[in-house]
């Protein structure tokens, strides 16, 4: 079971297919994608990609040692940036959400080194996901708290509390303010 290293995303047999050179069948989009990290808007958001894990900008090298696989959306989203403070925000805009109303979108590089450095779920009643085994997601420590980087926690599946208001249509965050 192969996952990306940067969030634990788990790559279905199609993406894999297609990584290897045993299908030409596009990657299909996705109709609800979640608004903190919308994988799934774009049909490359969805495939396996090799990821340098120190950019080649940063004196990187390609070999297997600096190659991981990642999905499309964090190999975007991490490009040639090695650290969090090389974004220029800590939020990507504000979504008016169906259900939290206005709501910050956490800025995705953010988001992206949180979940790959802590690595594991940080429920507080304690949890044994990691990133190894299972897809990991950002959440807010406070739940009436802004979406910042000190209010953000790993959680996995099980113990998320937005479980119910993640997905969100693609569009919405196309108008985002």
């Amino acid at each position: 079971m192969q996952r990306c290293y940067l969030c634990g995303y788990r790559f279905s047999t199609h993406a894999k297919d297609r990584f290897l050179g045993r299908s030409a069948i596009p990657l299909k989009t996705h109709n609800l994608v979640d608004f903190t990290r919308p994988r799934g808007v774009k049909p490359r958001h969805l495939g396996v990609e090799l990821d340098h894990v120190i950019p080649v900008a940063e004196g990187g090298r390609t070999d297997e040692d600096n190659l991981k696989l990642a999905c499309g959306w964090c190999n975007i989203v991490k490009s040639s940036l090695w650290s969090v403070y090389d974004a220029k925000a800590w939020s990507a805009g504000v979504i008016d959400h169906p259900s939290l109303g206005l709501t910050s979108v956490p800025q995705p590089l953010w988001m992206l080194r949180i979940v790959a450095t802590r690595a594991r779920c940080e429920s507080a009643g304690g949890c044994s996901a990691r990133l190894t085994t299972n897809e990991l997601f950002v959440a807010p420590r406070n739940l009436k708290g802004a979406l910042t980087p000190t209010n953000l926690m790993v959680v996995c599946r099980q113990h998320d509390p937005w479980a119910a208001h993640r997905l969100i249509s693609p569009t919405l965050l196309a108008r985002r303010r």
